[in-house]
Order: structure tokens, then C-alpha cells, then sequence
């Protein structure tokens, strides 16, 4: 959500190439006994023109679907200035305090560094709590890396269907993902400001790295790039934490509200994020637990 409030404010054009370059994940869920097909693309939330056009086995699903899914409807949150501000009121430390107050000073002074840098430090962040500032960190990778919200999967298809006038489905909502960012103690959110400093250079050649394998498209190498850091056995109880929270339990119950739209009589064009999707307990992987057919579209 972060993302597109910092980074949402600027319009650029995208510019269609007349051949798709990229190929990536599609996952199509189905069951005997219906006729109706999800399918389930996994989005990465910033991007550049490289990403487009999508390629047909793409579009082809979303054309052939009534109804596409999403975590929620960013294009008309943007335009609620009013409740994008209540929502970062969230955020404010306690009392107003500094973060300094809260954070170590080698850790403030870097993040202050790495923010500037990017053009996203602005004195006011300091009465806001280590999660903004963590999520402020993200952003600054995204535009090191030089993507942009613009050129987001989400955006691209809001922008589609509501030309098309396809029914938009919000699986959660704006005020949830900030409920859920805010929830975490000071404890965790210090652990991950800290984290995201320290390893910020690597952040960048890794989100490189994702970006390549977004376009590639293929599943495992994406599951090795996105969970590597679950699978070391040092891996801390804070990130375990976080990836629970923001990850394993949001991947149920979207996976219920999904399954519940396959019981009518629409196809449904899905777009989430992609480390929801795939690997152990994503949404693909509960489904094909229940005994629905997912495979992979090429």
C-alpha cells in the first residue's frame, strides 16, 4: 500500500511494443465437476515498459474472464486522498516521538542516507513509525532498480477492465493491509528497519534479479528467489513472523474467497502478488491440496 501512495502520484504512459518480450507465471485452477476456470496471476507491483505487451496466453485469460480479483482497488484508492491520509495516521510513533527515540542513531542516519538518495526523505517521516520507514526503504530499492508503480501488474489490469467495464472484485482491502503492517510490535518493526539498512545493496541486486525472473517466468526458480531466506536454518523468529502474517495466513483466506467465486458461473482473472501464489502453502499449492487441477499456462 506504502508503494503506491509514494510512488502512485505520477502518471507515466506505457509504451506497447508489438511483440511480447517477457513470459510470466500463469497458474489456471480448475475441478472436474465445474466448468469455470481461475486463474491466478501473480503480480509484481512495480515494473517498466520491458514487462509489455503481455504475451497472449496472458491476455487470452483475462479476455476469456468475466471478473478479475484483487488484493484491492489501488486505482481508486489514489483517488481518496482523505482516507489515504487517515490510514498513515496509523503509523505516527506515539506522542508524536521521533524514531530516533525508538531506532539506534547509525541505523537512522543510513536509512536518512539511503531516503535521500532516492528523493523520499522528508523531515516529517521522523514522527512515523520503523515500518513506514521499512516500507520507505522498499521503495527506494524499486526506484534504484528503476521501476515504478505505473508499469505495476495491478494497475496495468485495473486500468483494462475498467475500460472494459469488467466487474473488479477487492479481495481484502487498503485499511486491512495497513491494519495488518501497523499490528506488528516495535520490537519486530525495529528488527526489520535495521535489516533493510544493513542489507540494502543487496536488496537492490536481488529485486534485479526477481525482476529477470518475473519476466522468465518460471515457477521454481521464482520459489528459490523468493523464500531462500525462510529456508536457512538461521533464519529469524521476526521474518518468520512477518512472512506469516503478510504471507501464510493472507494466502487462506484469499484462497477461500477464491474458491467460493469457482462455485459460479464466471471465469476469474486473479492478480495478486506473486510470492502468494506459488510455493509451499501459496494459493496454488492449497488448492491443488483440495484436489483442483493447477497447471501451468505457457
Amino acid at each position: 500500500a506504502f508503494l503506491f501512495i509514494s510512488s502512485g502520484c505520477t502518471k507515466e504512459q506505457k509504451e506497447e511494443k508489438s511483440v511480447a518480450t517477457s513470459t510470466p507465471l500463469l497458474l489456471e485452477v480448475t475441478k472436474e465437476e465445474t466448468n469455470n476456470k481461475l486463474y491466478l496471476f501473480g503480480s509484481i507491483h512495480a515494473g517498466d515498459e520491458s514487462m509489455y505487451p503481455l504475451p497472449d496466453y496472458v491476455m487470452d485469460a483475462y479476455k476469456e474472464s468475466e471478473r478479475i480479483a484483487v488484493e484491492f482497488d489501488i486505482i481508486e484508492y489514489q483517488k481518496d486522498m482523505d482516507l489515504q491520509i487517515k490510514h498513515l495516521t496509523k503509523f505516527v510513533n506515539p506522542g508524536g516521538g521521533s524514531i530516533e527515540e525508538i531506532i539506534d542513531a547509525d541505523t537512522y542516519n543510513k536509512a536518512v542516507d539511503i531516503l535521500s538518495d532516492a528523493g523520499l526523505y522528508f523531515s516529517l517521516y521522523d514522527v512515523y513509525s520503523p515500518m513506514m520507514w521499512q516500507s520507505l526503504i522498499e521503495n527506494a530499492v524499486i526506484k534504484d532498480v528503476g521501476l515504478g508503480s505505473t508499469f505495476g501488474i495491478d494497475n496495468h489490469f485495473l486500468e483494462i477492465a475498467k475500460k472494459d467495464r469488467k466487474e473488479i472484485i477487492e479481495l481484502e482491502s487498503a485499511e486491512f493491509q495497513y491494519d495488518l503492517l501497523s499490528g506488528f510490535d516495535i520490537e519486530t518493526q525495529v528488527y526489520l528497519l535495521k535489516q533493510s539498512v544493513l542489507e540494502y545493496d543487496d536488496a537492490v541486486e536481488d529485486m534485479k534479479e526477481l525482476f529477470a525472473l518475473y519476466k522468465k517466468g518460471d515457477k521454481r526458480e521464482l520459489e528459490d528467489n523468493l523464500f531462500k531466506e525462510l529456508d536457512d536454518e538461521n533464519v529469524s523468529k521476526y521474518l518468520l513472523e512477518y512472512n506469516d502474517k503478510l504471507i501464510t495466513k493472507r494466502n487462506q483466506t484469499m484462497m477461500e474467497s477464491l474458491e467460493k467465486m469457482l462455485t459460479g458461473s464466471d471465469d476469474v482473472f486473479c492478480i495478486v502478488g506473486l510470492a502468494h501464489i506459488i510455493g509451499e502453502d501459496g494459493i496454488g499449492d492449497l488448492f491443488d491440496k483440495k484436489g483442483y487441477s493447477v497447471k501451468v499456462i505457457k
